[in-house]
């Protein structure tokens, strides 16, 4: 029998984050069983674990944290065998890959209710070079053959864009400046310490013109979501994804006809906006994937926050300030709240949940109605923009 989802939309209804920390003292398995407990109790009018019919656990690879086959383990730790369970890998946008996934099916009519569970311990790894080895497989052959980590691949594209507009460093430095102050409002964040300008640009190049305070760090956490096809049945205020689409670009930075941008981003927002019926002027909040800090300008942009080679004046003028009128990363960002690869997707998604909930605490944005978040995997060959609204 086919399954028709309640008014034909499909809502978040709960949602629970472990801290995002440099090194965890948890287990990677410790770490996916708080955030599942924590999303099971999150749900205000209570939830069945025997109600939950889909599972789709998120991660970049078992070399961070050890653990493949995860779906059954998460259907362990809720007792519901019965659930049919998988994992996805999509690099850096795994999280939001398995929320598409996840719509997709509940939309269907497939299942009622996803259980969404994204993780990764990147402490694991021993040094930042072995790490830059496991991140790098994700990079056109061609790249990695030359071993080409993603911060030289990212320098290659604030180069480009810098020399293309005008951009300068200071422009770069005043988004991590703007996203450390965020994190600090964030309980959840790594870093809880604000930075100046001045810090960013005394830190030490490592690929430049990128410096270290440009780069989103390594980072444990694990997040986990739950989407329903009957949200009012859990929640009297869930909040619906009105519009979700993903896209793709050449794997290599060289393929592209434009390295300054993030061409798959703009696809795909284009389509959100579209599917939701609004346009970014009508988004009250962005959650946006700044692994390094050029993409939150490029993304700005992309997003239609900006006209082509102006993102950098937005940050000039405080547009996307945590006060501004388009706040963007009041979380922290990936670059001060965490970048654990498989869970930042997800926790993404879970902060506009909070938001649109009014639940943020110190970092609500005013009167938020309405959510976007970006997710890339790469150096942007994969990007999935969603809409929410509550």
């Amino acid at each position: 029998m086919t399954l028709t989802p309640q008014n034909g939309r499909i809502g978040v209804v709960g949602a629970y984050s472990t801290k995002y920390e440099a090194r965890s003292q948890k287990e990677t398995h410790e770490m996916i069983r708080e955030a599942v407990e924590g999303a099971l109790k999150s749900v205000e009018k209570g939830i069945s674990p025997q109600e939950i019919d889909l599972i789709i656990v998120s991660n970049y690879s078992d070399s961070f944290g050890g653990l493949l086959h995860t779906a059954p383990l998460v259907a362990s730790y809720i007792g519901n065998l019965n659930a049919t369970g998988f994992r996805v890998e999509n690099a850096c946008a795994a999280g939001t890959t398995a929320v598409y996934l996840a719509h997709k099916l509940l939309s269907a009519g497939f299942f009622k209710n996803a259980l969404i569970v994204g993780f990764e311990k990147m402490s694991t790894v021993g040094t930042s070079a072995k790490s830059n080895e496991i991140l790098m497989r994700t990079s056109a052959p061609e790249e990695y053959k030359v071993g080409a980590p993603f911060l030289s691949l990212y320098a290659l594209i604030a180069r480009e864009y810098m020399n293309r507009y005008g951009a300068k460093e200071e422009d770069l430095a005043l988004v991590a400046v703007k996203n450390h102050e965020n994190a600090t409002r964030n309980p959840l964040a790594q870093f809880q310490k604000k930075i100046t300008v001045e810090d960013v640009l005394k830190s030490p190049y490592i690929s430049p013109p990128l410096k270290l305070f440009d780069a989103s760090p390594l980072s444990d956490g694990a997040v986990a979501l739950l989407m329903s096809s009957e949200p009012k049945k859990y929640t009297d205020t869930p909040v619906y994804i009105s519009g979700i689409a993903m896209k793709h670009d050449y794997s290599g930075v060289y393929q592209r006809k434009d390295m300054s941008a993030i061409e798959a981003a703009r696809q795909a927002a284009q389509e959100a906006y579209k599917m939701s019926g609004y346009g970014p002027e009508k988004i009250d909040l962005f959650e946006v994937h700044d692994a390094f800090t050029i993409a939150e300008i490029i993304l700005y942009e992309m997003l239609g926050l900006a006209q082509r080679g102006e993102g950098y004046k937005l940050i000039r003028d405080g547009v996307t300030a945590f006060t501004g009128s388009k706040p963007v990363n009041p979380s922290g960002g990936l670059k001060a709240k965490g970048h654990p690869i498989g869970a930042t997707g997800v926790g993404m998604v879970a902060e506009v949940y909070w938001q649109l909930r009014g639940e943020a605490g110190a970092r609500q944005v005013k009167d938020a109605e309405r959510g976007l978040v970006e997710n890339h995997g790469g150096t942007g060959a994969t990007s999935v923009v969603i809409v929410f609204e509550r």
